[in-house]
């Protein structure tokens, strides 16, 4: 009921329609990116290389841009970030043939999304009235993920039904689209506009910028409760970008199916499980408390990876009968990815909550930012390691040892009774 009366105001709704399509055109060019250049290169290294100039810019310009957004107005920001990565797309598909190019582009492309993601959320409680802001931003979260995954499910069939030509046409388009509901938002009141930061000393702005984000960063490391948080939505979202570097691979070379089947295998099922999941915490887990919550959630996580690996490895296995057979390998993983994705639903709404709640309005861009870079600067190892490492033990032993370690975290958690 909630959220029917949130939907009701077009403004809100705006915002939230153009974070569909932006996320949906900015997941989408990420992974057809990945399936094209494995395609091209037979390495998980190559992808990792992907992955990781989409991230850098995170530790770059993280924390910057979200001090910057703060002195903006944010509706022109998510305006100017949807237009340019709509270019930028449209530049991509000239240059696939050159991997170094792909690289530089998808370096500004991310570099862009680090203005648009500190922009986008303090935006909500400015268009909901303040009993609303909870639900906005559990709207959000879930659409967010669903957003996310959706764009890489839909990489591999729009990639082997249609071709690279429409696939990037169609994200160029649902990145103009997401301009349009953005355009359609009111302006903010009292924020700076370019032509007003121009006219003032430079220098002065940069001395500004500087002490907001030493602010910004006492302000998290000085919460316990926001700092964790911040860990723990920063390990959902490197896994996911970990798994999303491996899929191309582990379609590959373990599951032996087409990398470009990849998101349907590998990328929905877990879609389905962060819905499920969502869905169950939104209408009944939430009786259970935030600390039982995510601890669930982490160990789980960690099991079922660790699952995934075996099982593979036990299908190979020519002597073992019953539901290890190499037949039904395929769907056995994709139940686990399914279990996966609940997994992270129990942890990432409670730690997206805490991370609403706690941050206060005007800090709300900072913390923000120090998620994007925290996601960055931590994932930046894992991924390009689990690369390396897959091209040299193997997507299913990097998988294994990814769940291991998420394991021993979870026990951690239970064993010094961690929130």
């Amino acid at each position: 009921m909630q959220t029917h009366q949130i939907l009701k105001s077009g403004n809100f709704r705006y915002l939230w329609l153009g974070q569909i399509f932006s996320q949906l055109a900015a997941n989408t060019m990420l992974f057809t990116l990945a399936l094209i250049i494995y395609q091209r290169t037979g390495s998980n290294a190559a992808v990792s290389g992907l992955f990781l100039a989409y991230g850098v810019p995170a530790v770059l310009f993280g924390l910057l841009a979200g001090v910057i957004v703060d002195h903006f107005d944010k509706r022109l920001v998510l305006l100017v970030c949807d237009l340019s990565r709509a270019l930028l797309a449209a530049l991509l598909f000239v240059v696939l043939d050159n991997p170094f190019l792909v690289y530089a582009i998808v370096f500004l492309h991310a570099m862009i999304t680090q203005f648009y993601v500190p922009a986008e959320a303090p935006t909500i409680p400015r268009l909901v009235t303040p009993d609303q802001i909870t639900p906005a931003n559990s709207l959000f979260s879930f659409t967010y993920y669903s957003s996310l995954a959706m764009g890489f499910i839909l990489a591999g069939p729009l990639l082997r039904f249609t071709g690279p030509t429409i696939t990037f046409g169609l994200i160029f388009g649902s990145s103009l689209i997401a301009a349009l509901f953005i355009w359609r938002l009111p302006p903010q009141p009292g924020a700076h506009t370019l032509t007003m930061v121009l006219q003032k000393d430079i220098f002065r702005i940069l001395r500004r910028v500087m002490s907001d984000l030493g602010d910004g960063i006492r302000y998290i490391t000085s919460s316990p409760v926001l700092f964790d948080a911040i860990l723990l939505l920063t390990g959902t979202q490197v896994v996911l970008v970990v798994l999303g570097s491996l899929g191309p691979g582990f379609a590959d070379r373990v599951l032996e199916i087409d990398v470009r089947d990849a998101s349907l295998y590998i990328t929905a099922p877990v879609v389905v499980g962060i819905i499920i999941g969502a869905l169950w915490v939104g209408n009944r887990g939430y009786r259970y408390s935030s600390a039982v919550l995510i601890k669930t959630g982490v160990l789980s996580a960690g099991v079922i990876l660790m699952l995934v690996s075996v099982v593979v490895r036990l299908s190979r296995m020519g002597t073992n009968p019953g539901f290890f057979d190499s037949a039904l390998r395929l769907p056995v993983v994709s139940v686990l990815f399914v279990l996966l994705g609940i997994a992270n639903s129990l942890l990432d709404a409670p730690a997206n909550s805490t991370l609403q709640r706690e941050a206060v309005g005007s800090m709300r861009g900072r913390v923000y930012g120090m998620l994007t870079a925290a996601v960055g600067g931590v994932g930046m190892l894992p991924v390009v390691a689990g690369g390396v490492l897959a091209d040299i033990i193997g997507v299913g032993k990097v998988i294994f040892a990814l769940g291991a370690i998420i394991t021993f975290y979870g026990l951690f958690r239970i064993r010094y009774n961690k929130a």
